[in-house]
């Protein structure tokens, strides 16, 4: 197991100190952006009724006992609240919570924040600094606003999953994706601009991200060969334990010398097919049957020890587990160790957005449903644990 950093259980003050964001969003690409700007220093007021946000328990065995690892993560450092939007006390409440932050982030289906009367324009009447955030998977707009996504489909429907297949080979497998990051990635990124807008005009705005153009957002490299006709990026070569990234394509000559130099096969620069990077472009698919013939009778060590001496931008393919162990990682500090009272002690990346001035971390996992409400409606609020008691007996909370 890695030397992950024990977690201190205060999260310093980060950039976004100060800004107070509530947080309607559920499973992963609302959450995803909410993470960040927590990550950031901003407190998030995850809201929730009911069984809470599903994510809780998705992709779980049924007699799980504690929230699942996805969910912790992507909801850490946020305050749990539970609050029934459609009685009337929870409405106001919710008002009252609306006029004391600065964001407020929602992926509900098209209408639904309409039909209860939270549209941007309503609650921009009650706090006009409020910058609202909203992402859907076809955007608020166009034919299909309306059709249910959620991250596999939209990865079909953007041609991610065809540019996936494509690549591998292999058509019709389950491929990883981005969807939900992309789109969160984005929303978030557009509620600090909206916030730096804010800074000059006094007023919030709306912004809206749609999952599948967000998706293709990060797809230019897919794009490229769609209207180049050529293909973009590195291959991965067999070798004695496992795999190798290995970039070969439009390898300068000076590098070209010192790998295979290194590797022990300086004969071929005397090979015509290869002696200049136009040749080994030109014979592209017999260069990279012949490196990776190099390659197969040695250990993944034993390559990354030739690609640091060379300096070419090459790596041995990790797998997950082996990430815990890796020297750069545990260097660099990039995993923490966070206490929960039922799942116990997990294993988190530690917020990879770094600054020279502020601070980031991770104070807990995400938090238990309804957790906080002592804390958000009595301290922010003002009500008293005997109003909250009530409010919870009634089914508001």
């Amino acid at each position: 197991m890695s030397e992950a950093t024990p977690n201190e259980g205060i999260a310093p003050p980060g950039p976004l100190e100060g800004v107070r964001v509530l947080d309607l969003s559920h499973m992963l690409n609302g959450p995803f952006c909410t993470m960040l700007l927590g990550h950031m220093g901003a407190e998030v007021i995850k809201l929730e009724h009911g069984e809470g946000d599903g994510f809780r328990y998705v992709w779980m065995p049924v007699d799980a006992n504690h929230d699942a690892y996805e969910f912790l993560t992507v909801n850490a450092n946020k305050k749990g609240i539970t609050l029934n939007l459609k009685a009337e006390r929870g409405r106001e409440l919710f008002l009252d919570l609306v006029r004391r932050s600065d964001v407020l982030v929602e992926n509900f289906s098209l209408g639904v924040m309409d039909r209860l009367g939270f549209s941007y324009e309503a609650l921009s009447e009650i706090n006009p600094r409020l910058v609202y955030a909203t992402s859907k998977g076809y955007g608020e707009s166009g034919p299909f606003a309306h059709v249910r996504a959620y991250a596999p489909t939209i990865m079909a429907r953007s041609g991610w999953l065809e540019s996936a297949w494509r690549t591998s080979g292999v058509r019709g497998t389950r491929v990883l994706g981005i969807g939900d990051e992309a789109a969160g990635v984005s929303l978030a990124l557009g509620i600090l601009a909206a916030l730096f807008a804010r800074e000059h005009t006094g007023r919030g705005q709306k912004i809206e991200v749609s999952m599948q153009e967000a998706l293709m957002g990060f797809m230019v490299q897919s794009f490229h060969t769609l209207f180049e006709g050529v293909d973009v990026g590195g291959r991965y070569y067999e070798c004695a334990d496992g795999y190798v990234a290995f970039y070969l394509p439009n390898l300068s000559d000076a590098l070209w010398e010192r790998f295979t130099e290194a590797i022990g096969h300086e004969e071929i620069r005397d090979d015509p097919r290869f002696r200049t990077p136009q040749d080994r472009r030109r014979n592209f698919d017999e260069l990279e049957r012949t490196v990776g013939e190099w390659f197969r009778d040695r250990t993944r060590a034993e390559l990354w020890d030739i690609f640091k001496e060379t300096g070419v931008a090459s790596t041995p393919a990790l797998t997950m587990a082996e990430l815990l162990e890796d020297e750069h990682l545990r260097a660099r500090g990039a995993f923490v160790e966070v206490e929960h009272p039922q799942a116990g002690s997990l294993t988190m990346l530690r917020p990879w957005i770094r600054f020279s001035d502020a601070s980031t971390g991770i104070s807990h996992a995400g938090p238990g449903l309804g957790e906080h409400n002592l804390e958000v409606f009595g301290e922010l609020l003002g009500l008293d644990r005997e109003d909250i008691e009530t409010l919870a007996r009634e089914g508001v909370l």
